[in-house]
């Protein structure tokens, strides 16, 4: 009796779940540069483990991507980014260059004219 009150009971919560939908969340980046500040947007999302950059209109999308708890790494063609989710510290290494640029990303919502993000 009791085993056909869980299969029961499992039956309906498989009957009513919906799966995870992925969240992008956009950030809104600085970081200085020779005594210069930059600016950037970058969009991420947890569930699919992807990162873009928006640029121009249109999002970038970075490569070898790693998002954990603690941190999101990504990969563009001319830098490498490391952010750290617990305190919004941001690390910029210009690839070729060297060096390392620190900086800070703060939640925002999405930037005027940033294309829907699927």
């Amino acid at each position: 009796m009791r085993l056909a009150e869980v299969l029961a009971a499992a039956t309906l919560l498989a009957l009513l779940s919906q799966p995870a939908l992925a969240e992008p969340r956009w950030l809104a980046c600085k970081f200085n540069a020779g005594g210069k500040e930059q600016s950037f947007h970058m969009v991420f999302d947890d569930m699919r483990g992807t990162a873009a950059l928006f640029d121009g209109g249109s999002l970038v999308e970075g490569t070898s991507t790693s998002i954990n708890f603690q941190s999101l790494r990504t990969r563009f063609p001319q830098f490498n980014i490391t952010y750290n989710r617990n305190d919004g510290a941001l690390a910029v290494s210009p690839v070729g260059v060297g060096g390392l640029m620190n900086g800070e990303c703060r939640r925002a919502p999405p930037p005027p004219g940033a294309p829907a993000v699927q």
